[in-house]
Formats: C-alpha cells, sequence, structure tokens
C-alpha cells in the first residue's frame, strides 16, 4: 500500500486524471444501468460517486499517516529545495550508489566540469576521491581534497533514490588551507627554535690522569677544543662552569641534525687516547627537549645526566616531550667511582631509616646470593639505627632458604625475613623502604609495597633502564660496581663500629661479590678487592661460601638439559634453551644462569644465551665474554642488567616465538651497530686517535 501511495505523490497529476477518468466512467455505466434519462440524476450519480472517491483517499492517507495536500506540498518544497541547490553558489552533484554521478548544479558545472554535464562518469574519476571515504568521513568534517589550484571539504548526505545514492556538496577551503598551511610552518619554525640545554660531563678523565698528571693539560684542551666545535656547529653557545663540565645551550634544529648524525661527538672524544696504556676518553651528555620555562629544562637535563651515568656513561640521552631517548652506550662502564659518594649515601641512608617507624626491605624476584645479600647487609645498617626492619623473599626459595640457613647463628635475623603475601601488612605511615640490586621496580619481590611507600630508596649496580615514576628519596646506582653486595660493604665500612658484622653476614656479601664477579675473574677493581678484604677481616671464610654455590644432583642433571639443546648463532652467539619447567621457577632460573655462563668458556662463544620455559612466561639469561653488549640486546626485549651479565622474562610467549623474538633482538642490535659505523666511518677516517 505504501508503494502504491508513494507512486501517487510522485504522479498526482496523472493518478487525478485517472480518478475522474474513473468516477465519469462509473457514473456512466451506472446511469445505463439504470436506465436514467435525466441529466439530473446523472449528475447525482457523479457527485455521489466522487464523494466516495475523495473519502475513500482520505481514508488511505489517514491509515498511512499522509495528511490530505501534504503530496502536493513536498512536490512544492522538492521544487523549492532542488532550485536553492541547483543555484547555491557552493558545487553539488548527486549520484547513485555505486558513484556514478546522475545530476550536478550549476556552481559544479562551471567550476569543477568546464561548464560540461559529466552525467555516467564516476566521482572518483571526477572528484579523484572515491566515494566510500566521502560517505565513512564525519558527518561534520566531510574529506578534503586538492582540484587543480582549489581545496575542497566534501560532504555526503542520503538521498531517496531508487537502488539508493546520495547528495554530495563541496566547500572550497583554499584560503583556509593556505593559512594552515603557513602557520604549520610558523609552528614548524618555531618549534626548530625552541631553546635545547645541555649538560656535558667527561667521565673518566681526572681518574685516566691519577697516574700521568703530565697528559691532563693536553688531553683537557683537545676535549674542550671538540666540545666547542660541537656547540658551534648546532649553533649554540658552552660554557664550562665546573672541571670537566659544560653547559651548552643551542636551538632544537641543531639537535635534530646531531640526531641524524647519532652523535659523532661520542667518536671523536672517544678518539682521544691517554696515557702510556691508551685509555679511551668517554663523554656523558644530558640534553633536555621538553616544553616548558628554561629552570624546568634545566632540571630535565640535570636528569638526563644522571640517567646517563647511571647507565655507565659514554653515552647520551635526550629528554623530549615524548619521552627518553638514548645514544651510544655500547662500550663498558667507565664512569668513575669515588668513596666519597659512598660515605655521603651511607649517611643519608641510616638518617631516613633512623627517622623511620620501620624499614621494609627487598630485592628482585627469584633473587640470587647478590641480591639477598646486599638486603641482609642493609638490614644490619636498620639494626644499627634501633628500627624494626623486614627482609621480603619468598622462603620457599632455594637461595633464600640457604642464605636463611646460614644466618641461623645471628639471633637479630630470627623472623625479619617476611614472605611478600604480608608485606603490605608492615606498611605504616613512617615506613621506609629499600630495593637494593634492582632498579626496574615492576620486578622487584612485590611491586605494591613501592606502590603504597611514601619514601624509597633504591641501591643497584646495574644500569638504569628508564625514569622512575615516583622519585626516590636516595638513588645510588653504580654500574661500574660488581655487584650491589660490594656497594653494600662500602657503606657498612664507612658507618658500622668494627665486629658489629658478624661472619655469617661477612660470608653472604662475599657470596654475593664473588657470584657477580664469577669468582673475582670479571668486573672487579681495586674497590672489589677492598671490600673483599673487609669482609675478610670480619670473618668471611671462603669454605663457607663456596658451600653455598655448591649444586644439588637433581640441578646438575637440569643443567645437562641444556647442554644437549645448544645452537650457535651468527657464529659467535650460543642459544640453548629448556622447554621443560621443572615447576621450581627460582632453581630453573638459576640453572638457566649457569648454563649460559658455562657456555661462555667454551672457545669461539662471545655471548651465551639460556631460555627457560616458567610455566606461564620465557625466562633469558645472557652472559658476554666482554666483546657482546647482551645488555643492550635484552633491553629490546624489556630485560635489562650488566654489559656481560643480563637479563629478561617474556610473558605468553611459546618457547619458538622467544627464540625467534632473541634473535630479532640480536640482528637489531648488530644492524644498529653496522649502521652507526657507517655513519661514522667518515668520522674515523677525518679524526685519527689523538695521543695524549
Amino acid at each position: 500500500m505504501k508503494k502504491i501511495l508513494s507512486y501517487m505523490e510522485k504522479n498526482r497529476q496523472t493518478v487525478l486524471t485517472a480518478v475522474y477518468a474513473v468516477v465519469l466512467f462509473s457514473a456512466y455505466i451506472v446511469a445505463v444501468a439504470l436506465d436514467l434519462d435525466h441529466l439530473l440524476k446523472l449528475g447525482v450519480a457523479f457527485i455521489v460517486l466522487f464523494v466516495l472517491g475523495a473519502a475513500f483517499i482520505s481514508y488511505m492517507c489517514k491509515r498511512l499517516s499522509v495528511k490530505p495536500g501534504h503530496i502536493a506540498d513536498r512536490v512544492v518544497l522538492s521544487r523549492s529545495l532542488f532550485d536553492s541547490i541547483d543555484r547555491m553558489h557552493s558545487p553539488a552533484i548527486m549520484c547513485h550508489a555505486d558513484g556514478r554521478l546522475i545530476w550536478c548544479n550549476e556552481s559544479f558545472r562551471d567550476t569543477l566540469s568546464d561548464g560540461k554535464k559529466p552525467y555516467g562518469k564516476n566521482v572518483s574519476e571526477i572528484l579523484g576521491i572515491s566515494l566510500e571515504s566521502i560517505r565513512n568521513a564525519p558527518v561534520e568534517d566531510g574529506v578534503g581534497f586538492e582540484y587543480g589550484n582549489s581545496y575542497y571539504i566534501a560532504k555526503y548526505s542520503n538521498v531517496k533514490l531508487e537502488g539508493g545514492g546520495g547528495l554530495i556538496i563541496l566547500t572550497e577551503t583554499s584560503e583556509f588551507k593556505a593559512m594552515s598551511d603557513k602557520l604549520d610552518m610558523i609552528y614548524e619554525r618555531l618549534d626548530n627554535s625552541d631553546p635545547v640545554v645541555a649538560y656535558v660531563l667527561v667521565d673518566n678523565l681526572t681518574e685516566m690522569i691519577e697516574n700521568d698528571s703530565n697528559s691532563y693539560r693536553p688531553a683537557t684542551a683537545k676535549v674542550d677544543e671538540i666540545i666547542r666545535e660541537w656547540a658551534a656547529d648546532a649553533k649554540g653557545v658552552v660554557k664550562e662552569f665546573e672541571r670537566d663540565r659544560y653547559i651548552v645551550v643551542f636551538e632544537k634544529s641543531g639537535l635534530n641534525r646531531q640526531i641524524e648524525r647519532k652523535f659523532d661527538i661520542l667518536d671523536k672524544i672517544r678518539n682521544i687516547r691517554v696515557g702510556a696504556e691508551q685509555l679511551s676518553v668517554t663523554l656523558s651528555v644530558g640534553i633536555s627537549s621538553i616544553l616548558g620555562s628554561f629552570a624546568e629544562k634545566d632540571q630535565a637535563a640535570r636528569v638526563a645526566l644522571e640517567l646517563a651515568l647511571s647507565r655507565g656513561g659514554d653515552q647520551i640521552v635526550v629528554k623530549t616531550a615524548d619521552g627518553t631517548q638514548f645514544y651510544g652506550g655500547h662500550g663498558k662502564s667507565s664512569v668513575r667511582r669515588n668513596s666519597v659518594r659512598s660515605r655521603v649515601v651511607s649517611n643519608e641512608l641510616l638518617m631516613h631509616m633512623a627517622r623511620s617507624s620501620n624499614v621494609i626491605i627487598m630485592g628482585h624476584k627469584y633473587p640470587d646470593y647478590d641480591s639477598i645479600a646486599a638486603c641482609v647487609g642493609l638490614a644490619r645498617l636498620a639494626l644499627f639505627c634501633g628500627v624494626d626492619v623486614n627482609i621480603i623473599a619468598d622462603e620457599k626459595d632455594v637461595n633464600v632458604a640457604l642464605c636463611k640457613k646460614l644466618l641461623e647463628s645471628v639471633p637479630e635475623f630470627r623472623g625479619v625475613f617476611t614472605p611478600p603475601a604480608e608485606g603490605l601488612d608492615l606498611m605504616e605511615t613512617g615506613t621506609f623502604v629499600v630495593v637494593a640490586d634492582v632498579n626496574n621496580l615492576a620486578i622487584v619481590e612485590d611491586p605494591a609495597i613501592i606502590e603504597n611507600a611514601k619514601q624509597y630508596a633504591v641501591i643497584d649496580h646495574h644500569r638504569k633502564t628508564a625514569e622512575f615514576k615516583r622519585e626516590p628519596l636516595i638513588e645510588y646506582i653504580e654500574p661500574k660496581a660488581s655487584s650491589a653486595s660490594e656497594l653494600v660493604c662500602e657503606m657498612l665500612e664507612h658507618t658500622l663500629p668494627e665486629d658489629m658484622l658478624t661472619g655469617a653476614e661477612a660470608d653472604l656479601l662475599l657470596a654475593g661479590i664473588m657470584l657477580d664477579t664469577r669468582q673475582f675473574t670479571r668486573n672487579t677493581g681495586a674497590r672489589t678487592y677492598g671490600a673483599a678484604l673487609y669482609l675478610h677481616d670480619n670473618g668471611a671464610e671462603p669454605q663457607a661460601v663456596q658451600d653455598l654455590f655448591k649444586s644439588g644432583l637433581e640441578d646438575y642433571l637440569s643443567e645437562g638439559r641444556f647442554r644437549s639443546n645448544v645452537a650457535v648463532y651468527r657464529g659467535e652467539l650460543a642459544i640453548t634453551m629448556c622447554e621443560e619447567s621443572s615447576g621450581d621457577a627460582a632453581a630453573d632460573k638459576i640453572t638457566a644462569s649457569k648454563a649460559a655462563e658455562g657456555l661462555i668458556g667454551v672457545r669461539g662463544i662471545k655471548a651465551a644465551f639460556a631460555l627457560v620455559n616458567l610455566g606461564d612466561s620465557m625466562n633469558v639469561s645472557a652472559r658476554s665474554t666482554g666483546e657482546v653488549n647482551v645488555q643492550l640486546i635484552l633491553e629490546k626485549l624489556h630485560g635489562g642488567g650488566h654489559f656481560d651479565n643480563a637479563g629478561a622474562q617474556l610473558k605468553g610467549v611459546s618457547p619458538e616465538d622467544a627464540v625467534k623474538m632473541l634473535k630479532e633482538a640480536i640482528d637489531a642490535h648488530f644492524a644498529e651497530l653496522k649502521k652507526d659505523e657507517k655513519q661514522n666511518g667518515n668520522t674515523h677516517q677525518k679524526v685519527k686517535s689523538t695521543e695524549v
């Protein structure tokens, strides 16, 4: 019925003529049938039938919610609307659902079709954009396109056509587009001229010159020359405000050029050789390119420099509005250390511990001897301050159980170890939390404790992977140190009275140092041996420490599973995997680290990666002989660690995918090294090593 009414609406004249013809014909039939000769009777019959026909049409309109006379009104309105669209200034077209053009107004013919009627052509042929893109664009925005030298916005409206179709109205926005382009250009110029603040520190020059004072002046003169050339190239100004420390201010356009060159200043500085041993000078730079005042930029640059130093130096850290970027850092840690900072940090730590209501100490998940020993040493500092202290650790862990057994003879440590499930119950308003041997707060024993702590400290020797969401009261991160136990030993030596550290605690701290130094064969220095001597004076016995490193028969057999599944990648990297989980995640991680440790002892292997299935994740332990930076490789897998000792955890990843991701990270690392070498090749040729 609606189709009939719709036809009546579109063909009103035809319908009315047909109705009148039917009525007259019906009247004639009635007159003949009734044998009416009289014209009056015929007229009465005609009127009666006309009234009945009108009543029928009115009834049908009412049933279909169409008011009498509405059809005519709509026809008049459609004609008026059509005339308005046809004569309006904006170009307009009407097309079928398939994009074929069926009508266009005068403005369209004059501006976009050279006065012709392009009926039958597709919208994409005429406008250069598809009907689908116009139809799917937001109604309020439309879709923009260029036509000749002009710019238009096309907006789509549905119309009732057989088979579907739509009306497209075009609005010229050329002037607005030109103004927008000018604004973009202005914003780009303003952005490029935004001030950038950089703090520059020569990492190890003073330390190198200690044994050869005659070389200090020539070396500093060469370093100063390179830094000033770098600042001039960036069109900035430089000021040396302290020995071996500079501040540089330049425009952001200069920073962009340096980023394109991968900061070749690092290579130029590294080419300066000092002393008889021809040691390289290194540089650390913190750059701030954030939006804000000069004070905010200055503070951000200082934080960036601290981050560069905490990651081992010889690198540049750039802080931008989008995040933090790292450049360099491919070499081993070269930042100088001094006992002054250790003494200052230990005194500050004691002060905060003494003021707190209680102290909570924890290391990383699946703790090793270094993590546990550092926690025990820090707990001794808290006991010295006379405050309640607890170490958050999983007592079911094999390493924790062995350490607890070793400390059974020390009464003060009875009840100190607390399982993670009870950690939050110990939190008070004045609780002070100390994190040891880890700076990634997502992998501490209980992250919820850090989230709820009002004040906390971080003591670690791993390179810092990122900034803290909430700055700690004390941040003591020394990548140059061999272990967290070494850092804690120095703090204990500066603060504790003689004979206060027990032999069991000394044994545990020595075990932590021996673990991370591979029995004093790597990452050792004078201060490492100094810490070992301090522990020896306090009763540490190497034989007791060696007992901690003995493996059980089950662990020994587990290591064999790694040895039977080794593949060499890129000719010098070993990858081994154990797909079966023993159910003891801590034991599996230890076995994996031992497997990686053993593989780098194989001739021709420069780095080893041991993967083990922990059930819900794949753990990666990496070791290096010092020729491959495994830390940078595993940082690509959201892990971290040291240059030659790192780890990562891949959650929800199958063993096959884990190996694939590891190989991709390795390839990406070596591709970056190759790219840096290629980009800096000209620099290496032009700037030869300067011997001082």
